[in-house]
Parts: structure tokens; C-alpha cells; sequence
């Protein structure tokens, strides 16, 4: 069964937006054809015709599927620090209702309009819902591991949890946590296996301005504030330099990699790692960062730097919804400057290149089966998001 679909512009990604544009597809959502009418669309027998613009499903490069049931314990403005230390108070539930909140939030990420999300794991509670959903999952399995005689026990554990993931037929990587949370005999471990299966990395970068203190002179709010809960940072050396710049000599330059979050990159951070990585994605997660720092990422910086961006939501814990749109509608707010085709771009094919699904999704290409998502309540004749915009899946 082949069915067209048209709005007042659609988004190809790959080209530029179509005004009255036409989206042919068949049962499967294979887009079989992008056109633009010479005349009036709403003339076309069968043609469903719909107020506002089509985009390409939404690419979530970065969410805690397993904190889900966490939404509303940890309160706004913590800091890192503090958010952290909730994280690890809270952290521990029942199996059932960890389990419901996550289906929840799996089936409000696909009704939100998200085609794929690069998820964190720490454990394997998730792995079934991830297997069954309708949203294609990248699992990054995650390692906290400061004491070097913990390292090849803790490694271990997570080739344990890939080959179950192996088993279920569900992509993944093994990464670490953060800069301030690896020891150097673990970043070892993970970036020899990284090459050795052709992996690629992604870790938390930058939250915190006393995740560049620990670095340089083994201080500040996370220092204390993991010290007092029993973390050992002995391994951590100190550089005298930002925690980006001193652990990137740690990592395989050629292997793909992921920084989330960036929320206190400079230039001179991004300059760095921008000619230290040969292929290096930044991922902007806005509502989690006003959530827990009560900040935003420099992201001017990137863009007059012509880093590739993504965006991700974090997780419940540290955020209201799991929605793409709703991320990117905080960075238009605050950033009006930005045209919505290029922040439609973070949202959809630099995604689904970063977590490599870009043969199949992220934009509106023939033989692609990204999704359709429905933009409306917009400015359409200025083509900018309102805090009234609101997303609907069309297939």
C-alpha cells in the first residue's frame, strides 16, 4: 500500500525544506519518493495534508533508560555533586517498579516521536525492553571504576553484559562513565578493546566545573563530595589541565567518539579535542543541564567552530520528559538566532550518524525508513519553534 503525506514544509535533512512538499512511502514507511507539486498539494486525490512541518524521527543520542523511576526524587539546582550523590541514595528499587517506569518511559519516547536513543546502562535490567520496543537502541555499557586493582574485574563484567546484548541482537559499546570517574588503567582496558572490536566511545564530559578542578589540583565540590562517599582518586593524576585535554591522550583518536553534556567546554577545550579526534560528535542534553547546574553548554562556541552536534535528554532524574523537540525548543528559546533547520539537523541525522543508524534513519531519504513526525503549532511563516510547538508520530 503506497501513501502520500504533504504539509506546509517538510524537512528532508539532506536537502533543504520543501514548501508544500510530498512525502511518498509504502507499509513498511520505506520513503519511496520526496517531491514538490506544481500545483496545489491539497488538490491531490488521497493526499493527506497536514498543518506544520515533517521531520525525520528523532535520534535521542543520549538517555538513562534504567533511572526512570527516578522522576521528580532528585530536586532542581543540586550541582553535579549533589545530583550525584541523590543518584546513588535513590538509585536502588524494587525490580518491579524500575522495570514499569522504564516500559513507561520507552513507550513515551516512541509517542514523542524518538526513532533511536544511545542509552546508558550500568546493569542488564533493561536490556528485554530495549530488545522489544519499536525504537532501535545503541547501549553504551557504562564503567565507574577509580581503583586500578577493581579494573580487569570491573571490564570483565561489562564483556559479560555484551554478550548478553550479542545474544538479543542489540548494538553496543563498552565506555567509560567519565573523566573523573576511570582510572588510566581503565581507560586503558576500554580503549584497546575499542579498537581491537571496532567500538566506538562515549562519556560525560565537562558537567561540572570541579570535574576540570579534580584534574588540575585534586579539589573542588566533586572531589568532596565522591571522597566523602567512599571513592578512592588516588589513580586520578593530576595535570594541571582540564579533565577533556587530560584524558584524551587515553583514547583512540580514529575511533569514533561521543562527548555528552559539555556544559563547561571553553574554546580552547573544544579546539582541542576537535584536532585531537578524527571523528568526534557533541551531545547537548539542555533541560538535564538547567535541571542539575542551572546552565547551558557554550554552544556558539561549537557552532562557530563547526563542531557536528547532537541532542540527547538525559535521563527522568534529571529532567521533566524524554522529548528531542523539547530540548530543542529550550535551545531556540534561549538561542534565537539558530535556524530550526539546523537544530532539526542535531536532532535527527547527526544522531543517527553518531550511534550509526544513518543508512536507515535521520533524514527523509528514498529507501530510508526514518520515521515521520508531525511538527504543528509553529511560526510558519518564520519557520520557528513555540513554546506552544508540540510533536505527533505519523508512522
Amino acid at each position: 500500500m503506497i501513501k502520500k503525506i504533504a504539509a506546509h514544509y517538510i524537512f528532508p535533512i539532506c536537502d533543504k525544506p520543501i514548501k508544500n512538499g510530498v512525502i511518498t512511502y509504502d507499509e513498511t514507511g520505506k520513503i519511496i519518493e520526496i517531491s514538490q507539486p506544481y500545483f496545489d498539494v491539497q488538490e491531490i486525490a488521497g493526499l493527506e495534508f497536514y498543518s506544520g512541518i515533517l521531520v525525520p524521527g528523532f535520534v535521542n543520542v543520549h538517555c538513562h533508560l534504567e533511572l526512570s523511576h527516578m522522576k521528580s526524587m532528585i530536586p532542581e539546582h543540586t550541582g553535579l555533586h549533589g545530583f550525584v550523590s541523590k543518584i546513588a541514595a535513590n538509585r536502588e528499587t524494587e525490580e518491579g517498579i524500575i522495570l514499569k517506569a522504564s516500559q513507561n518511559a520507552d513507550v513515551k519516547m516512541w509517542y514523542n516521536g524518538i526513532a533511536a536513543v544511545g542509552d546508558i546502562s550500568n546493569r542488564d535490567n533493561t536490556f528485554q525492553i530495549k530488545q522489544k520496543s519499536k525504537i532501535s537502541y545503541y547501549t553504551f555499557l557504562e564503567i565507574f571504576s577509580t581503583i586500578p586493582g577493581l579494573a580487569q574485574i570491573k571490564f570483565d563484567y561489562a564483556i559479560c553484559q555484551q554478550n548478553q546484548l550479542y545474544s538479543m541482537g542489540l548494538a553496543s559499546s563498552i565506555v567509560p562513565h567519565a573523566p573523573y570517574s576511570v582510572s588510566p588503567q581503565m581507560f586503558d582496558l576500554i580503549n584497546k578493546y575499542s579498537i581491537e572490536k571496532q567500538q566506538f566511545i562515549c562519556m560525560h564530559n565537562q558537567e561540572t566545573p570541579s570535574e576540570n578542578e579534580l584534574y588540575r589540583n585534586k579539589n573542588g565540590d566533586i572531589y568532596k563530595s565522591l571522597s566523602a562517599l567512599g571513592v578512592n582518586f588516588d589513580a586520578i593524576p593530576t595535570t594541571g589541565k582540564n579533565s577533556l585535554e587530560s584524558v584524551m591522550p587515553m583514547l583512540n583518536k580514529a575511533t569514533k567518539s561521543i562527548l555528552v553534556h559539555n556544559t563547561y567546554s571553553n574554546m580552547e577545550d573544544i579546539q582541542k579535542a576537535s584536532e585531537y579526534f578524527n571523528n568526534l560528535y557533541w551531545t547537548f542534553c539542555p533541560n538535564a543541564n538547567l535541571y542539575i547546574e542551572n546552565k547551558l553548554p557554550e554552544i556558539q562556541l561549537f557552532r562557530q567552530l563547526k563542531q557536528k552536534i547532537c541532542i540527547g535528554t538525559d535521563s527522568l532524574a534529571s529532567n521533566h520528559q524524554l522529548s528531542v523537540l523539547e530540548e530543542i525548543k529550550t535551545i531556540s528559546q534561549h538561542l534565537t538566532d539558530i535556524p530550526l533547520e539546523e537544530l532539526i539537523k542535531w536532532a535527527t541525522l547527526n544522531g543517527a550518524e553518531a550511534l550509526g543508524f544513518a543508512e536507515s534513519l535521520g533524514s527523509f531519504e528514498i529507501g530510508k525508513t526514518p520515521g515521520i513526525n508531525l511538527i504543528s503549532n509553529l511560526d510558519l511563516n518564520n519557520l520557528r519553534l513555540k513554546k506552544e510547538s508540540v510533536v505527533k508520530r505519523v508512522i
